[in-house]
């Protein structure tokens, strides 16, 4: 009796674990059969990286999942999707755009609870959970006064960018930024090899130091306390000590006021000499035949000087004149 009474145990454990899992399986894959739950219809660009099954959100907060996905979309869903987008977005004009390919490709169907407050001015967004996580389905900043979500509304979704993406629009704000790194790094290989252009060993930069160098060891010899310059300072500061100490420099001013008035005396005396002179000077440029007979001379103040021919005639006369006289003295002296 003991043995049958464990066997209907066990069976009975075994059955209530089956009834378990079963109601498991049926409550994750029928949701709906035991809490109603509605359908909407979300249009995305792209729907890359969700799947059926996947979470879908109010706020952050699960409310169902994705039932399915339909890409590409008809004329009339895409004209359905441009409509949910201006709805959102009034400022879009699904009939005035002029770009002839469709803005939205994808639409998904989610499944949530019935009893979520899902507005119809809600912004569904489609979001990565965590770095690599999974993507999801996010609702958010809906609105009381827009009335609540029906069965079969549409919704304009947003795509949230995912990694790569975000990477792809990080490089290009980085592109510039690196390429201003780049042309820096230029510049500066630039500098760098004109620095050591400059610091070369035949460079004019070390030419020059050396000269300057040379100049410094030159000057340093000419202030030396041996230098000859120095030994000039030091003569000339003995000169000037003996000048100042022997009153040299006042006998010297004594000498030379004797000097210049000893000049003073030999130029008075030199006047007359110097009357002579100019007086000869004269004679010369208006009778310079007085070189050849001086009896013959005019005086500019007794008369004025005679004409060339005049002067000849005169000549003749004393000429004359001197014969006359020679026999007298012959006569005398005998």
């Amino acid at each position: 009796m003991q043995l049958e009474r464990n066997e209907v145990l066990t069976g009975l454990l075994v059955i209530g674990t089956i009834g378990v899992i079963a109601f498991l399986l049926v409550l994750l894959g029928a949701p709906g059969l035991f809490r109603p739950l509605v359908t909407y219809k979300v249009y995305f660009d792209n729907a890359a990286g969700i799947k059926p099954g996947a979470v879908v959100m109010l706020a952050g907060r699960k409310i169902g999942e994705v039932q399915k996905l339909y890409s590409p979309l008809t004329p009339a869903e895409e004209k359905q999707a441009q409509q949910a987008a201006a709805a959102i977005h009034p400022s879009v004009d699904p009939s005035a755009s002029p770009s002839p390919s469709p803005r939205f490709e994808a639409r998904v169907d989610v499944q949530v609870d019935k009893s979520a407050m899902l507005y119809r001015d809600a912004k569904a967004q489609m979001i990565q959970l965590g770095l690599l996580g999974d993507m999801a389905i996010d609702f958010t900043q809906g609105t009381q006064e827009s009335g609540r979500a029906k069965v079969g509304d549409t919704f304009a979704g947003e795509r949230t960018p995912d990694l790569g993406e975000a990477a792809a629009k990080m490089l290009e704000v980085i592109k510039p930024v690196a390429n201003e790194a780049t042309n820096t790094m230029k510049d500066l290989q630039n500098t760098a090899q004109n620095l050591n252009k400059l610091t070369d060993e035949n460079s004019e930069l070390n030419l020059a130091l050396t000269q300057f160098k040379t100049f410094g060891e030159h000057l340093s010899g000419l202030t030396a306390p041996d230098s000859a310059l120095s030994q000039s300072l030091t003569n000339i500061e003995k000169i000037s000590t003996n000048l100042t100490e022997n009153d040299n420099i006042k006998v010297t001013l004594q000498n030379l006021r004797s000097s210049s008035e000893k000049l003073k005396v030999a130029t008075t005396e030199l006047q007359p000499a110097g009357e002579n002179i100019k007086q000869f000077s004269e004679t010369i440029k208006t009778q310079p035949w007085r070189l050849i007979w001086p009896s013959t001379k005019k005086y500019a103040e007794a008369s004025p000087s005679p004409a060339p021919g005049q002067g000849t005639i005169t000549l003749r006369k004393t000429a004359k004149a001197k014969p006359r006289a020679t026999p007298t003295t012959r006569t005398s002296r005998r």
